[in-house]
C-alpha cells in the first residue's frame, strides 16, 4: 500500500505512535483483561407510584367522560355517608383526579358550592 492509499486510521495511528515517541502525547496505559473500571451506579431517584382509577366494566370505551363523573358521584356519596376525612372517600377522590380534566372539577366544585350541580349524589 503507497502512501497516498494509507487507511486514514493507520495515519492517525502512526501519528500518534510519533508523538509518543516525540514525549508530546502520553503512551497508553497497558490493559489487562479484566480490569475494565465498572459502570457507575444508577443514580438514586426518588420515585412517584402513580395510580389511576381500576378499570370498571360499565365504562369500556374509551371516551372517559362518564367514568370521570361517575366517580366525582362516588365520592360525593362517600363523603356525605361517612364524613370528609373518611380514608375510603379518599381512594374515591384519587380516582377522579386521575381521570377528571381540573377545570370541569373547579367547575363542578363551584356547582355543588352553588346547589346546582347535575345529577343524583
Amino acid at each position: 500500500m503507497s502512501a497516498s492509499q494509507m487507511d486514514p486510521h493507520d495515519k492517525m495511528r502512526s501519528r500518534d505512535v510519533n508523538k509518543v515517541a516525540k514525549g508530546e502525547q502520553a503512551p497508553r496505559p497497558a490493559h489487562e483483561p479484566g480490569t475494565v473500571s465498572r459502570p457507575p451506579p444508577p443514580k438514586q431517584e426518588e420515585t412517584l407510584d402513580l395510580e389511576t382509577a381500576p378499570a370498571d366494566v360499565r365504562f369500556p370505551f374509551t371516551n372517559q367522560t362518564r367514568h370521570c363523573y361517575a366517580r366525582y358521584l362516588e365520592h360525593l356519596r362517600c363523603i356525605q355517608e361517612k364524613g370528609e376525612n373518611a380514608s375510603e372517600c379518599k381512594k374515591f377522590a384519587r380516582y377522579y383526579r386521575s381521570l377528571c380534566p381540573s377545570e370541569w372539577i373547579e367547575r363542578w366544585d363551584e356547582q355543588r358550592e352553588h346547589g346546582t350541580l347535575p345529577g343524583p349524589i
